[in-house]
């Protein structure tokens, strides 16, 4: 099998593959070059595949849809991080998400600054306006 996983930026893998185990929203499941096709949406979490030399490698994904036509597997994904280490995978996740965090806040404070400033600009209009004699 052919598999390929992209998120919006770019295509994260594209390799041979003997086999790939997933969790999707219906539970777990294993697919070889001769299952039937199938689609389904990913849950979080981390999905195996074993490479042609028997290597296996894990791909941690932030939700996603996993799509299998033929002996082609494609997996569209926002986020996804590659390993054949769970250690170095967990770190890297962690590290992500603190990464998140911080722009999360970032974005919560330029928020506010921009409620701020919009509620003091119609403040300000609603005063001039008091201010027009018709």
């Amino acid at each position: 099998m052919e598999l390929k996983v992209v998120t919006p930026t770019e295509i994260i893998l594209s390799c041979p593959v003997q086999k790939i185990t997933i969790e999707g929203i219906d539970g777990f499941r294993c697919f070889l070059p001769k299952h039937i096709d199938f689609i389904t949406a990913l849950k979080p979490g981390i999905m195996t595949y074993l490479t042609q030399d028997n290597k296996l490698k894990y791909v941690a994904c932030n939700q996603g849809l996993f799509v299998k036509c033929g002996n082609q597997v494609s997996v569209s994904t926002p986020w996804a991080v590659i390993s054949d280490n769970l250690e170095h995978l967990k770190q890297h996740i962690k590290q992500a998400f603190q990464e998140m965090e911080q722009e999360r806040k970032e974005v919560g404070v330029s928020m506010a600054r921009l409620e701020i400033g919009l509620t003091k600009g119609l403040m300000q209009l609603r005063r001039e306006e008091s201010h027009v004699i018709l």
